[in-house]
C-alpha cells in the first residue's frame, strides 16, 4: 500500500518478501500509484499495480517499453544483466 507516492516503504517490503522470504505469490501495489513508478515497482517485486481511475493502461505499459534491460539484478532477476547476457 502506497499511502502517498513519496512513501517508499512498500518497495522495501516487496523486495524483502521476494528475496529473503522467497515469496512467489502476487504482490499488489495499491494506493497512490503513479505510472512513472511502475518499472521500479516491478523490479522490487510487485507483480500487480492498481492504477487510479482515468489512467490509460497503454500509457502505463509504455513505461516498461522504455527500458530494454538493466545492468543490476533486482528482486525477480537476481543476476546482473551482464551475467544473463553471458549465459545466453
Amino acid at each position: 500500500m502506497f499511502p502517498k507516492f513519496t512513501d517508499g516503504r512498500a518497495y522495501s517490503q516487496a523486495f524483502l518478501l521476494r528475496r529473503r522470504r522467497g515469496f512467489t505469490g502476487e504482490i499488489r501495489a495499491t494506493g497512490d500509484v503513479l505510472i512513472d513508478q511502475l518499472v521500479q515497482m516491478s523490479r522490487t517485486g510487485f507483480s500487480v499495480a492498481v492504477l487510479k481511475d482515468g489512467v490509460d493502461a497503454a500509457d502505463a505499459q509504455r513505461q516498461f517499453d522504455r527500458f530494454g534491460g538493466f545492468y543490476q539484478g533486482d528482486a525477480v532477476h537476481v543476476q546482473p544483466h551482464f551475467k544473463e547476457a553471458a549465459a545466453a
